[in-house]
């Protein structure tokens, strides 16, 4: 059977002219809320500063899962796999946890969009 490989997406800028091209997941780990409506209604400020904090917990755990298929996908290309890689793979509980993390940190996100959407005029 013949695989397709797609094409990867061109890479994605920031807002600011003039900003060095980077990938969405190193600018959602980075990631700070400048929007001047937002930062500059007071009350918002403490829920400003959790919502990137689960932004970036939300990208850093998406991360680690791509990074657990990345691992995945190379195991499943070797010449040489064994039944016993394929085990020590489907054992690792670490992306259990990941996945864990990451519904938390996503609900957790989804909350903080709804009480700032509430707050805004």
């Amino acid at each position: 059977m013949a695989t397709m490989k797609a094409e990867p997406p061109a890479p994605e800028t920031g807002n600011v002219p003039g900003q060095q091209r980077r990938r969405l997941r190193d600018r959602l780990l980075e990631h700070d809320t400048d929007n001047e409506k937002l930062v500059t209604e007071g009350s918002l400020c403490n829920h400003l500063l959790l919502l990137d904090d689960d932004v970036r917990e939300t990208a850093a755990a998406l991360g680690d899962i791509e990074s657990y298929l990345a691992r995945t996908m190379s195991l499943l290309e070797r010449r040489d796999i064994s039944g016993r890689d394929l085990e020590l793979l489907a054992a690792d509980m670490e992306v259990e946890s990941k996945v864990a993390s990451l519904d938390d940190t996503l609900a957790s996100l989804r909350r903080r969009l709804r009480v700032i959407a509430q707050r805004l005029p």
